[in-house]
């Protein structure tokens, strides 16, 4: 099943939080997730000339401030950081509904997701529709929201997780067969009171 970039919030076996965020895609797969510094992970391409091709392939896709976790598949991840002081739910309504859906030629919805060690909001916006919700994590689950056939924050889009740690996360979901044409993972670990990240990358 082809569900294109997508987001994975949830809890390992042995209950700590996370959050991942996966490229998959057909149009430019030679992307890399980087680690950029402590606290941000960016998706940018192998070669630098495809920026100018697609103003969309390039952007941070996860900013940790102040130990909460902001996952997504676009630019807006540094506006929601931006607006954490609106809280949470606030932040990520806020921004999905200034920015709106990507302006390609599929349509492409914006996805977002925030989490602490306390709580956890999915959203998303659409051609059509915009939604915010709180979830509940539960441990060993996942719950996934992607931009092409599963836009939605629904209990049935839950995928096991194995690993327990960002690198072995981070590979689990990469190369998550259900979900095809991997490109690159990164994944933010909740662990007591700090956070750790990691990234790994198909053509590398």
């Amino acid at each position: 099943m082809y569900i294109g970039r997508f987001l994975v919030v949830g809890k390992t076996k042995d209950g700590k939080l996370f959050a991942a965020y996966r490229v998959s895609s057909r149009s430019f797969p030679n992307r890399v997730a980087k680690k950029i510094n402590d606290n941000t992970v960016a998706i940018i391409p192998k070669d630098l000339n495809e920026i100018f091709k697609n103003p969309y392939i390039t952007y941070n896709c996860i900013k940790v401030v102040n130990n909460t976790v902001i996952v997504t598949n676009g630019s807006h991840t540094d506006f929601i950081g931006e607006k954490l002081h609106f809280g949470k739910r606030d932040a990520l309504a806020y921004v999905l509904t200034v920015m709106d859906y990507e302006k390609d030629d599929y349509k492409t919805p914006r996805i977002a997701a925030i989490l602490d060690k306390n709580e956890c909001y999915m959203g998303y916006v659409t051609h059509e529709d915009i939604r915010v919700k709180k979830v509940e994590l539960k441990e060993g689950k996942g719950y996934y929201l992607g931009v092409y056939n599963s836009c939605k924050i629904d209990e049935n889009q839950v995928i096991d997780i194995e690993g327990t740690t960002a690198e072995e996360i981070a590979e689990y979901i990469l190369n998550y067969k259900e979900f095809e044409h991997p490109v690159a993972c990164a994944v933010a670990v909740i662990d007591k009171d700090k956070v750790k990240i990691a990234t790994k990358n198909k053509n590398e």
